[in-house]
């Protein structure tokens, strides 16, 4: 299967006030909202929430509206990882590797 997008990880794939919306919404509007949207279109912003600490709760929430199939297009093996994720309410922590007990989390200079 092919992935066919998630490569621009700077442009959010609804307009800002749709995000807006579902951010400031409960579970139960996100999952209103969220079924509105084509199949693509929300598996792309789950993985774009997803992709983001301070969204990945959202992500998670649209991503258990996905089908795997729409995921896995949309971001490949970590498409299905969230797919897993969102059904099974455990996060898995991919990107974080492990550091030794008493270590400090590295510093992001990151601007959002």
């Amino acid at each position: 299967m092919q992935q066919s997008g998630s490569t621009d990880l700077e442009n959010c794939p609804v307009p800002e006030d749709l995000l807006k919306r579902l951010l400031d919404a409960t579970r139960n509007v996100v999952t209103d909202v969220g079924s509105q949207l084509p199949d693509h279109q929300r598996a792309s912003l789950a993985v774009y929430c997803y992709r983001r600490s301070h969204l990945r709760q959202l992500g998670l929430s649209l991503a258990a509206l996905c089908s795997r199939t729409a995921l896995m297009m949309e971001a490949g093996h970590a498409g299905e990882l969230i797919h897993v994720q969102a059904h099974s309410n455990t996060l898995i922590d991919v990107e974080a590797p492990s550091r030794p007990k008493g270590s400090r989390a590295p510093v992001s200079l990151h601007v959002v």
